[in-house]
């Protein structure tokens, strides 16, 4: 079989819908084409699609169920790490020790960075399918 015969063929399985006087298409016979081989893990939601590849067939299961749990994670994890205000102040002791440790290494170091949210969110996944 020729490329020209397989377009014909898939054209031949084209479903169409009639809405009003006109027919549109109601599936796309070319949406699996351009995926690679492997196995491929699809969520189909108002508004969205995700797709996933590298999906290991034994834990296609955990997959979905953590990609689906990974936005409640977020907020979860939002949630626990709001910022709120110290208990304890630091002491001038600790004040001083701070400012030197500044000096010492410079201004980059004058202020804390932490991962993002969906970071934590995606390597705690990660961790699950381990």
């Amino acid at each position: 079989m020729n490329a020209y015969n397989r377009i014909l063929d898939k054209q031949n399985t084209q479903l169409y819908k009639k809405v009003g006087r006109k027919y549109i298409p109601e599936t796309d016979i070319w949406a699996l084409d351009g995926l690679r081989e492997g196995w491929w893990l699809v969520k189909v939601a108002p508004g969205s699609t995700s797709i996933r590849q590298a999906v290991y067939p034994h834990k296609a299961e955990i997959q979905a169920a953590a990609k689906d749990k990974e936005d409640q994670l977020v907020n979860i994890i939002g949630k626990a790490s709001e910022a709120r205000p110290s208990q304890n102040p630091l002491t001038s002791e600790a004040l001083a020790d701070w400012q030197a440790f500044i000096a010492k290494h410079g201004k980059e170091f004058s202020s804390l960075q932490y991962p993002s949210i969906q970071e934590n969110a995606q390597k705690i996944i990660e961790a699950l399918l381990k």
